[in-house]
């Protein structure tokens, strides 16, 4: 299954596919719904910082980002109450979800390596996927989603869901 568009560095889709639409926006107009690991928070922090995106996001942040939210009721909850707040105090109007390679709750949750990136690229997409139908059925305001999976080097959009 190769849904792949070029693959690109976060930094790169983040000027061309985020900060247009964003940056001259009244409010908070996003939330990042981000995975804990310690490689990649400064890296996501910075790419938006250099497209003059500070202060445009909110950032919320549970082990394997989409795979958090259907992991249990408890965080699914937490990250429910967080995402209602960022709506109604913050104009939050789009969820992107950033996912990665190589994630250990991806790994201890459901048994997924990176030894094998097909199989492991399309545990990501229906984490993604479930995690949004979910979060669009509870809070139809949000108008768009975004599923983003960063490997070291490159960000790979994964595809919408089918509708």
């Amino acid at each position: 299954m190769n849904h792949s568009q070029d693959q690109i560095d976060f930094e790169s889709y983040v000027a061309k596919n985020i900060a247009p639409g964003v940056a001259d926006s009244p409010g908070i107009p996003v939330i990042l719904l981000t995975c804990m690991d310690y490689r990649y928070p400064f890296r996501i922090l910075n790419a938006m910082d250099s497209q003059g995106l500070r202060g445009k996001y909110d950032q919320l942040i549970l082990a394997g980002a989409a795979l958090g939210v259907m992991h249990e009721e408890a965080w699914r909850t937490t990250f429910w109450d967080q995402l209602e707040f960022a709506i109604e105090h913050h104009g939050v109007k789009q969820l992107i979800i950033v996912e990665h390679r190589d994630c250990g709750a991806y790994r201890e949750f459901l048994g997924i390596t990176s030894d094998d990136p097909d199989k492991e690229k399309q545990a990501h997409i229906e984490q993604c996927w479930e995690a949004i139908r979910l979060t669009r059925e509870k809070f139809p305001k949000l108008e768009q989603f975004r599923c983003l999976l960063l490997p070291i080097e490159t960000i790979e959009e994964l595809p919408p869901e089918p509708v």
